[in-house]
């Protein structure tokens, strides 16, 4: 036996594959929910049973969703992080000024994480971004987001963390190759700045930019997107940096002052 190896629980183990089935479908019958967990339809039922008695599920016709209990343990998660607090108003700013969709990301277990997105006047695709913020498989390499996080990374967790999801290729220019994506994530650390040129969703350009607190603990990225037609070359490339890392080191700077004011 390895000592290394943490002791779980079977029963909970389960209960949360059928919770992470729920989320990734939206809603599941038993049927649905047998095709991925090794259970008889007798012991879902039972499972169901107590999901929705302890208020986690609820259960409409023959469909099972996610209950807004969730809602309540989402908030108290995000309104703990000072990234969070201070950064949704630089967001905000952010999509006032230029008009297009800003994100504030973090990670989590190696995978892309929204904690606030606001969307300026000439934003488009907002229902896919409000879709993906509640999805959580979404893989830092694919965006510019992403790839600000990896690239400040330790290289043996950004090796685990393809090691566990792959390099799955989201449109043709996604970097699918794990040499090619060391020579970005380098790139990306002496420029300051991370891109995506259409790798994430076809059509779409985003800029990026790091974000760390005081003791150089890497906490996320900020980042500002826009379909490329609104983000012609000398905006991408020249200008957008600039802005984005701009508004990175003013967050910064808050959570530092917050620091302060704190102790």
């Amino acid at each position: 036996m390895n000592d290394e190896t943490p002791r779980t629980i079977q029963s909970v183990e389960r209960a949360c594959a059928i919770l992470e089935k729920i989320h990734q479908d939206r809603e599941v019958s038993l049927t649905d929910l047998a095709e991925d967990i090794d259970l008889s339809l007798g012991s879902l039922q039972t499972y169901m049973n107590t999901l929705c008695r302890c208020g986690f599920v609820v259960k409409e016709n023959r469909a099972y969703s996610l209950a807004p209990q969730f809602l309540i343990y989402g908030e108290q998660v995000r309104n703990t992080l000072p990234l969070y607090h201070v950064g949704r108003k630089v967001v905000d700013n952010m999509a006032h000024e230029t008009g297009h969709n800003a994100h504030l990301i973090t990670d989590h277990n190696g995978r892309e994480v929204t904690l606030y997105q606001s969307f300026g006047e000439d934003s488009v695709g907002t229902d896919l971004y409000i879709w993906h913020q509640a999805k959580l498989e979404w893989q830092l390499h694919w965006s510019a987001s992403g790839k600000a996080i990896l690239a400040h990374l330790p290289e043996k967790q950004v090796r685990s963390v393809i090691s566990e999801n792959g390099l799955q290729r989201r449109t043709p220019h996604t970097i699918t190759d794990e040499e090619t994506l060391f020579a970005e994530l380098e790139r990306i650390r002496e420029r300051g700045y991370a891109l995506n040129d259409e790798e994430e969703i076809s059509g779409l350009r985003a800029v990026a930019a790091p974000i760390h607190d005081q003791q150089e603990r890497l906490l996320g990225s900020v980042s500002l997107s826009a379909p490329k037609s609104e983000l012609p070359d000398d905006r991408f490339y020249d200008e957008l940096p600039n802005y984005v890392m701009n508004k990175a080191n003013i967050i910064q700077v808050e959570l530092q002052a917050r620091d302060v004011d704190e102790e």
